[in-house]
């Protein structure tokens, strides 16, 4: 019995000492095909290959990366803005050979490498998500993380790293520098910033008495509902600074009321709606879920009164079903992508440009045409366009240099970019202040002469304005 138990022994010694050397054999060969792999320097590889499935070549290799909620509370917006964005990378690589190509007869291009993960519109998912694309992905730059809960959480960590950040998909007040002192300068927001926008939704309140079909005949009294979120917080601390800036100059402006929103709670709603129910118009500073709440509770309360909505809610999508009621209050907001007669010579060619890459996807078999027809009437989808376009214009810029972030931060400062399907931004001495220049655009019911979807559409009412320009209508009104 020992020496059964003896051999026993000894087999069961080398079935363990073979897997053993199995798994030190597969781990030696795993980390030899890494050595031969592409290396990289911030992001960044240097040696030329052959892509084998598309048969593109390139001289190396660029990593960017991006946090964009796919699911969750802002998948309306995540989804559109995340598919579109796989599109353009795929499109940039197998169509135009990638970016940073050289001026040279066959010259090469690097392989845009683009990871994006679902943060499921978390801020705190969103900043371990964003950790991880810098430090274990080892992204050259983030281009186009998506919203105010990832800024909120992630700006800090992002300005220690020293990573370019490029386009957010949000207004938010933490991209705003005015001048950018050390790593901040490697923020570069293109969306109009809430501050902003606050400004400019103050003087439209003011507008609408002198616009045709608004149903206002002056403007007394404004009513505010904002978040108490930096998306709200930061409308509504425009909204003060321009009345504030007004008075210098007119001290008869509008009494301003504001009510705060914590939650979307119908019993809190409910008691703030009543506060501006006397106001000739109402804003709803906040994001989508915050403006669907608040109209939804104005038309509950029957409070009717023409609503004007920060521009990230102006989508069909983001909608709520009670404003396709002829009795339901107007929407209006800003835009700052141009797609209709008033865009010049320029933003036509950028919509053609992403009408192509759309119907490139189709005839790819990428994606469906109902899918590229949804992105056409996306604002969301163009703001995706927009991201990357901004990053392959600082990008491109370094085409025949060798690229660093060093490199990068002076390219995209040396010379205004023109945004895609809308105006332009700087960032020469330290200016990080996004856009400044927005449209105004009306709510279309499907009932209505001109809607052109089964949920209604947007159109423009006033063309492109920036503040200087919309104050100089007020005073020539007056």
């Amino acid at each position: 019995t020992l020496m059964r138990s003896s051999a026993a022994s000894d087999v069961y010694k080398r079935q363990v000492l073979k897997s053993v050397v199995a798994v030190v054999l597969c781990l030696a060969m795993v980390l030899s095909l890494a050595a031969c792999g592409p290396k990289y320097t911030n992001g960044i590889s240097t040696e030329e290959f052959t892509d084998k499935k598309t048969g593109v070549s390139y001289k190396g290799r660029i990593k960017i990366g991006a946090a964009i909620a796919r699911t969750g509370a802002y998948s309306l917006v995540g989804e559109p803005y995340g598919g579109f964005y796989d599109l353009y990378v795929r499109y940039i690589n197998e169509e135009l050979g990638g970016v940073a190509k050289g001026t040279g007869e066959g010259a090469l291009g690097y392989k845009l490498e683009a990871t994006t993960y679902d943060d499921q519109g978390d801020g705190a998912q969103g900043k371990n998500y964003i950790q991880k694309l810098v430090e274990d992905d080892g992204v050259f730059a983030l281009v186009g993380n998506l919203g105010t809960w990832n800024i909120v959480a992630a700006q800090d960590y992002i300005e220690e790293s020293g990573v370019p950040s490029v386009y957010w998909g949000t207004g938010s007040s933490y991209q705003y520098f005015n001048p950018a002192q050390g790593n901040e300068k490697y923020t570069f927001p293109v969306q109009p910033i809430y501050n902003t926008e606050g400004r400019i939704m103050y003087l439209r309140a003011m507008q609408l008495a002198s616009l045709e079909g608004s149903g206002v005949t002056s403007v007394s009294k404004i009513g505010v509902i904002h978040s108490s979120s930096d998306d709200g917080a930061s409308i509504k601390a425009g909204i003060e600074e321009q009345r504030n800036i007004n008075i210098q100059t007119n001290p008869d402006q509008p009494e301003v009321i504001f009510a705060q929103i914590n939650s979307t709670t119908a019993t809190e709603l409910a008691s703030q709606v009543q506060l501006v129910k006397e106001c000739d118009v109402v804003i709803i500073a906040g994001n989508q879920t915050y403006f669907q709440a608040a109209y939804t509770a104005m038309q509950t309360a029957n409070v009717r009164k023409p609503v004007i909505t920060s521009y990230v809610n102006i989508a069909p999508a983001t909608v709520p079903n009670e404003a396709t009621s002829a009795e339901a209050s107007d929407i209006y907001g800003g835009a700052w992508v141009i797609i209709d007669d008033s865009a010049d010579e320029r933003q036509k060619a950028d919509l053609l440009r992403f009408i192509a890459i759309c119907d490139w996807g189709v005839e790819k078999g990428i994606i469906s045409r109902s899918t590229a027809d949804s992105y056409l009437i996306s604002a969301y989808a163009m703001s995706s366009f927009i991201a990357l376009d901004v990053f392959m214009t600082g990008i491109d810029r370094l085409a025949d240099k060798e690229i660093t972030r060093e490199a990068f931060l002076e390219a995209m400062e040396s010379a205004p970019i023109n945004v895609p399907i809308s105006g332009g931004v700087n960032y020469a001495n330290g200016q990080r202040i996004g856009l400044d220049g927005m449209s105004f655009v009306k709510y279309v019911r499907p009932t209505e002469a001109g809607a052109a979807a089964s949920t209604g559409t947007f159109v423009n009412v006033v063309g492109m304005q920036s503040i200087d320009q919309i104050l100089g209508e007020l005073d020539d009104a007056e």
